[in-house]
């Protein structure tokens, strides 16, 4: 039988949050199929571009959530 992984479990997989039974599985088949190792491929490197994003907030929306917060303390 062909074991079929969805775009989830190998997310999973690359952020260690699965069990050592998926991952040995996942590891198993990653020795043999080629379709699978391109996938786990162009998830780390969707990773990585994820990780370089920075998002920064405009300084008025700081300014109005910092002014906002400092109201509620003084309630």
């Amino acid at each position: 039988m062909i074991k079929t992984f969805t775009e989830n479990d190998l997310v999973r997989f690359l952020y260690d949050e699965v069990n050592e039974e998926e991952r040995a599985e996942i590891r198993e088949h990653l020795l043999t199929d080629i379709q699978l190792q391109n996938k786990i491929n162009e998830l780390k490197r969707v990773m990585e571009s994820l990780d370089a994003f920075v998002m920064k907030a405009p300084k008025e929306a700081i300014s109005r959530i910092l002014y906002a917060s400092k109201n509620l303390q003084s309630v």
